[in-house]
């Protein structure tokens, strides 16, 4: 079951800040590549954390900064870097697909209201 820390509109909100000042920092220290794999890695994983996906944020992190470290330290990201996006997008699909919908209490206040309403004009 997920417990998530925070609201997701808190999580996108301060994924989406963290993001924006790793994109400074990148571009301060004119480091574009292999730092694009931490700004993007790193505030998606918080988001997840945030929304109760620890093993999405685990996942994230590992991917994103193996991808970082392969790359800084000029080993051949020539075949690590697709292997280690690969394997994630497997996971991805195949937790998508096995997993059951989870739905929030918005969604389910949402449904409910629309099953009054329908009732209501039979």
């Amino acid at each position: 079951m997920l417990h998530p820390k925070v609201s997701q509109r808190r999580a996108k909100t301060l994924s989406t800040s963290l993001f924006l000042i790793g994109l400074a920092i990148v571009s301060l220290t004119e480091t574009w590549w292999p730092g694009m794999m931490l700004v993007v890695g790193i505030p998606l994983a918080l988001r997840q954390y945030l929304l109760g996906h620890i093993y999405d944020a685990c996942l994230s992190l590992a991917v994103f900064c193996g991808a970082f470290f392969v790359a800084g330290a000029g080993s051949t990201w020539e075949v690590v870097l697709p292997v280690l996006f690969i394997i994630a997008a497997i996971y991805i699909l195949i937790q998508e697909f096995l997993n059951p919908a989870l739905t929030t209490e918005a969604e389910d206040e949402e449904s409910t209201s629309c099953e009054i309403t329908e009732d209501e004009e039979d």
